[in-house]
């Protein structure tokens, strides 16, 4: 029995040529003995494609016997003559034709290495995380970029405007304008309307909501009218309660944010608005209410994250403020059967881990999850032009250059940058306990800037580790049951 989620992929089967053939399997194939309802099968994953199969346990003896060099007639003619394997010459031929179209066996190791990618990658950048002041109206005590006070070198208007320009335009990039409080600044209005009008970029623009101008609402409302680019906004919260939020953002944010919300939904922009929380075993217990809260100023979106040590909460490690595991990975089981069409709601509750064509954990996505990370995906642009990878790297030695004299296709292509990415791709060689994971080649190690926050370098595994193996096992339980079901 085989059974598999997966489109026909891989190498296709030629009856004329088959024996000759020379079949590849990746020697790091993941074999997963499960039992269920009485019955035993191998749950077989290829962690570089994530392609998968439930098998029966001959079929391990199979893809161990494609080497890429022995050919599939003399694999055949060895298995056959192996008395504990319960399969015909035949079986073994249809055998190979299954795993082929089921993309688990390939012509050759460079066809393989064509059909996946690696954990860590790089690529043209989807957007910019752009922060256009450092100044900000509160000090939330765990901004990551410990913002409160101008900066006395920040990008004028149009230094701005240029960085802006680094993105190709009507090219359906997103850009971030972030802060501190972007919205303190006197010309946000007129960055918006450069990056969605003049450029057709879509924005996300990031406030804590605290006395946020009804006048620039309206001009939101007018800019997306013209359907060139849109914005949204993204709202910022720390808990359902004042206690929970006023924790972290101050006395009296709680219901300086509400009241903000409710202009929002009085103005007819809440479709366009995301609420953005950072969950900690302060809040955790709120998650409900939180969704509750959202649902009641019908908000498009509600994303949960995390805590990160560094900028106001360089003091605070994460793991003095993670729920639990058990709470962790409930709350990701809650949002799994969430089902709301007027709201979306996400959460880091996956350790970074996905598997569907919308970059989110699905239990029922064709591939088997892995941590996909895209280092210079959304590249992060400092109120003083310096360019990091990634958004959540605030350290200065990870500074790639100025974005007033260097361009992003400079930085990307530096030495600097290739070497910053070699150091992900190799951490988890030094990491014993990541060494010896069988889900290593799904992960390696998590996340590189979390744990660069938390530990000040990389040489360790990420802190979802736990509960990302949570769902790797979740994953194969759900498709084990669902296959003895069909």
């Amino acid at each position: 029995m085989i059974v598999s989620s997966t489109e026909k992929a891989g190498a296709a089967f030629i009856p004329e040529v088959a024996y000759s053939w020379r079949p590849f399997a990746n020697p790091e194939m993941i074999y997963k003995n499960v039992e269920e309802k009485g019955q035993s099968f191998v749950f077989i994953i290829d962690p570089w494609t994530q392609r998968w199969i439930i098998a029966q346990e001959p079929v391990i003896a199979f893809l161990r016997s494609c080497d890429g060099c022995t050919r599939l007639s003399e694999i055949i003619r060895t298995l056959s003559n192996d008395q504990t394997l319960p399969f015909t010459k035949g079986g073994f031929a249809a055998l190979a034709e299954e795993l082929a179209n089921n993309g688990l066996i390939f012509a050759n190791k460079v066809e393989h290495q064509r059909n996946g990618q690696e954990v860590y990658n790089s690529c043209e950048p989807v957007g910019l995380h752009l922060e256009i002041t450092n100044a900000c109206n509160m000090t939330c005590s765990h901004c990551y970029v410990a913002s409160g006070k101008k900066l006395p070198f920040e990008m004028s208007f149009n230094e701005v405007l240029k960085v802006i320009d680094a993105l190709p335009p009507f090219s359906g990039k997103r850009i971030a304008l972030s802060g501190g409080e972007p919205v303190v600044r006197k010309d946000c209005a007129e960055i918006l309307e450069y990056c969605v009008i003049n450029r057709g970029h879509d924005v996300d623009l990031y406030t804590n909501g605290k006395r946020f101008p009804p006048g620039l609402v309206k001009r939101i409302l007018e800019l997306n009218q013209r359907r060139l680019g849109q914005i949204r906004i993204q709202v910022s919260l720390e808990g359902a309660s004042a206690a929970t939020n006023d924790l972290v953002r101050g006395e009296g944010s709680f219901e300086a944010t509400l009241k903000t919300l409710l202009m929002f939904k009085e103005l007819g922009i809440s479709r366009s608005v995301v609420l953005f929380v950072c969950i900690t075993r302060h809040n955790v217990h709120e998650i409900d209410l939180l969704i509750n809260l959202a649902e009641s100023f019908d908000i498009a979106m509600l994303v949960f994250s995390q805590w990160q040590k560094q900028g106001n909460a360089s003091d605070t490690p994460w793991a003095s403020l993670a729920p639990s595991t058990e709470e962790w990975v409930a709350i990701g089981e809650k949002l799994l059967k969430y089902n709301n069409p007027r709201l979306q709601v996400f959460g880091n509750f996956y350790g970074d881990l996905n598997n569907n064509a919308c970059g989110r954990l699905s239990l029922d996505g064709p591939l088997f999850p892995k941590h996909l990370y895209y280092y210079n995906a959304f590249p992060r642009i400092t109120p003083e032009g310096m360019i990091f990878a990634d958004q959540l790297w605030v350290d200065p030695s990870w500074i790639l250059g100025n974005a007033r004299k260097n361009s992003l296709d400079d930085v990307f292509d530096s030495p600097k940058f290739f070497d910053q990415l070699s150091q992900m791709r190799s951490r988890s060689e030094g990491i014993a306990s990541c060494r010896a994971c069988e889900w290593r080649r799904l992960c390696e190690s998590g996340s590189p800037g979390h744990t660069y926050a938390e530990y000040g370098h990389m040489n360790e595994r990420d802190l979802f580790c736990e509960s990302r193996i949570y769902w790797f096992n979740r994953f194969v339980q759900h498709q084990t049951l669902k296959a003895l079901a069909s």
